[in-house]
């Protein structure tokens, strides 16, 4: 799979800083249904890619970082963050704080999770789908 992606995208791809991000089909076949904006839909993106980038636990991105991606303000990106709380697809966890003595907050991202499988399962005409 590394080496088809590779073959596709070349140095865009390379090891380090310039990866690739899995993103499940049915996420980008089902945001109507979920009814996402495209903000909500980049913010989504970018938890995604720290996710993915961190290895760790949930994602924990700076809403500046996200919004300096994006062009926007940071409220244009809180927003869209609480609009995905109230989706029940993503949770913003209590802030802890970090190494460097900065308060972060994690992104729980199983209401995605679950959403999507439940999604994934209706459409391969599945009834009954455990998470």
């Amino acid at each position: 799979m590394d080496s088809v992606i590779r073959q596709r995208w070349g140095q865009a791809v390379t090891d380090g800083t310039t990866g690739y991000t899995a993103v499940p089909d049915v996420l980008i076949r089902s945001q109507s249904q979920l009814k996402l904006s495209a903000n909500e839909m980049v913010v989504i993106l970018n938890l995604l890619l720290h996710w993915w980038q961190d290895r760790g636990d949930w994602p924990y991105p700076r809403i500046s970082t996200i919004s300096n991606r994006m062009g926007v303000n940071r409220r244009t990106v809180e927003r869209a963050l609480s609009s995905l709380e109230s989706k029940g697809l993503v949770l913003r966890l209590e802030g802890e704080f970090s190494s460097d003595g900065l308060t972060v907050h994690r992104f729980d991202l199983s209401g995605l999770v679950t959403e999507l499988n439940v999604l994934a399962a209706s459409l391969r005409g599945e009834s009954d789908f455990a998470a």
